[in-house]
């Protein structure tokens, strides 16, 4: 096979199990904020302010799954 096929190969197994991958990195985030939040004396834990609480417990798992996803995607070259 040529180069460029099996770099359009890539891309269409990327873009079949790019949803897998998604959760895996959103779940990976979620796995750091139990760490985050569980390790009380010396975690972090912003459970003093509802606001501060809802933007970590969301924004930690979203960058994780936006950073693994594109990180990923630069390493297998899609």
């Amino acid at each position: 096979m040529s180069e460029e096929k099996i770099r359009q190969k890539k891309i269409e197994d990327w873009h079949l199990k790019r949803r897998k991958w998604y959760q895996i990195y959103f779940f990976a985030g979620v796995g750091i904020n139990f760490l985050l939040y569980f390790t009380k004396p010396y975690g972090f834990d912003p459970s003093g302010s509802i606001f501060w609480g809802s933007f970590f417990g969301i924004a930690i798992p979203l960058a994780t799954m936006f950073a693994g996803v594109f990180i990923h995607e630069k390493i297998i070259g899609v």
